[in-house]
């Protein structure tokens, strides 16, 4: 009997459950599983909220106790870096190309378009932010205008290259043109660069204003005007040190370079260049092919070279030297035109290392920025003055040249932006461990260079 009570018990639990128990016991599973989920989330949604606000008031503590950081903070943080490493005293030049600088500038980092193969041609504004450049920020106030030559406009690129990458400067506009076009705009001369709202706040030269065009600044509003020198712009012919040092003329490399030059036989007339070797040029010169190799034409090396080595030579010719006051394009289309017919090659031509070239060629000589030559070469003395640092300063090794910032100060004064831009790029020309194209100047003037961009004093001519 008792047997047949367990088989009954045990057929029951196997049969099938009342279907309103199943009903109700499923309603119950259902309630708990809603309810554990809604306490995992409320668990987490709680975890995180608790982060949030514990990483809010450690942010807000940061800044209270270390203040907002300046935008350009990251960049004066580099700079000083560098100055640290530079030791802060005086120091002597390096004709070694600068750390991270090419030591064979084949593809020469100082290239322009084309289309500005001369500084005398102007380019048109580049492309860039026009407006604020944060939200909320004063529109009138955070764009700023520079124009000037290649040397100016170049080296200021490459410097805001990165700090507008990473969001910390706003692309200013530049305006490549010639010296007496970027004065016109600083001093808001109507369509000095083919547009009559073109004006610039800053002008870069390559030599000094005039007292003519700070007197028509003054009439146009701009009565307040600094100036800064930012450094030396120096190209040389080098030769591998295994030849020694040529010692050539102005005149020499003129007639050895250039397109057209005087007729032997009737000075007053030009004919195609017909000299290939130096000792036809003058019989005191060795009896070489003449061969030099270069950057493009539409580099600033070759226009530094053309407005400086190029004009010193040409104006030695008194019938040349006479028309650069009564017709200056036809001076300067005389005086710069470099010859195409192989005897000037570009770098690019160069199969291998250059200096290995020039140690293979005697004759052969390399056209290059002073900051890019490498110490297996030497530079030719142009006039019997080598390149050195003294020379240099001096003004009288005639490849060099003096660049300088022109700055509106009234708008500098209004415009953080802007003074701060003159401020970091002096400060960087001014750096001998720059990696601009330019030779800086000495310590002492360097000291008054950074004192006048604090201080912005009115120029003196």
């Amino acid at each position: 009997m008792g047997n047949d009570m367990n088989d009954d018990f045990l057929h029951r639990l196997r049969s099938e459950p009342n279907p309103k128990f199943l009903t109700a016991l499923k309603a119950r599973l259902d309630r708990q599983a809603i309810d554990h989920g809604k306490a995992r989330r409320t668990l987490f949604r709680t975890a995180i909220l608790a982060a949030l606000i514990g990483g809010s008031a450690v942010a807000v503590a940061f800044v209270a106790w270390r203040g907002v950081p300046h935008p350009f903070g990251g960049i004066a943080q580099v700079r000083d870096a560098q100055d640290k490493r530079s030791g802060g005293g005086a120091q002597k030049m390096s004709l070694a190309p600068a750390p991270g600088r090419a030591s064979t500038p084949g593809a020469t980092p100082d290239a322009m378009p084309a289309a500005a193969a001369s500084e005398g041609a102007a380019t048109p504004r580049d492309a860039g932010p026009v407006g604020p450049s944060a939200p909320g920020s004063d529109a009138p106030h955070s764009v700023f205008s520079v124009a000037g030559v290649g040397g100016i406009i170049v080296n200021a690129q490459n410097f805001v290259r990165r700090p507008v990458e990473l969001g910390l400067m706003t692309k200013p506009q530049f305006t490549q043109t010639t010296t007496a076009q970027a004065m016109a705009m600083l001093c808001h001369v109507r369509g000095s660069a083919g547009a009559d709202s073109a004006t610039a706040d800053v002008a870069g030269a390559d030599r000094r204003m005039m007292a003519s065009e700070l007197a028509v600044c003054m009439r146009n509003g701009v009565s307040r005007v600094t100036e800064l020198r930012v450094g030396y712009e120096v190209v040389v012919l080098a030769r591998s040190k295994l030849y020694g040092a040529p010692k050539l003329s102005a005149r020499d490399i003129f007639l050895g370079l250039a397109a057209y030059v005087p007729d032997p036989n009737q000075p007053q007339s030009l004919i195609k260049n017909p000299y290939h070797v130096w000792n036809a040029i003058d019989s005191t010169l060795s009896e070489e092919q003449i061969e030099i190799f270069g950057p493009p034409l539409s580099s600033l090396t070759a226009a530094a070279f053309r407005r400086t080595v190029m004009e010193a030579g040409c104006v030695t010719f008194p019938g040349i030297a006479a028309i650069k006051s009564r017709d200056p394009e036809r001076f300067e289309k005389v005086c710069q035109a470099i010859r195409t017919d192989g005897v000037y090659r570009d770098l690019g031509y160069v199969v291998g290392n250059m200096v290995e070239h020039l140690d293979t060629y005697p004759n052969a000589m390399a056209l290059l920025n002073l900051r890019e030559m490498p110490t297996a070469l030497v530079a030719a003395s142009v006039d019997g003055v080598e390149p050195t640092w003294e020379a240099i300063a001096a003004d009288s090794y005639v490849g060099s040249r003096t660049l300088y910032l022109y700055l509106n100060a009234q708008r500098a004064a209004a415009n953080h932006a802007l003074s701060d831009f003159v401020m970091k790029f002096e400060r960087t020309a001014l750096d001998p461990g720059s990696d601009l194209q330019l030779v800086p100047l000495a310590e002492d003037q360097r000291q008054i260079e950074m004192r006048n961009v604090m201080t912005l004093p009115d120029v003196k001519l």
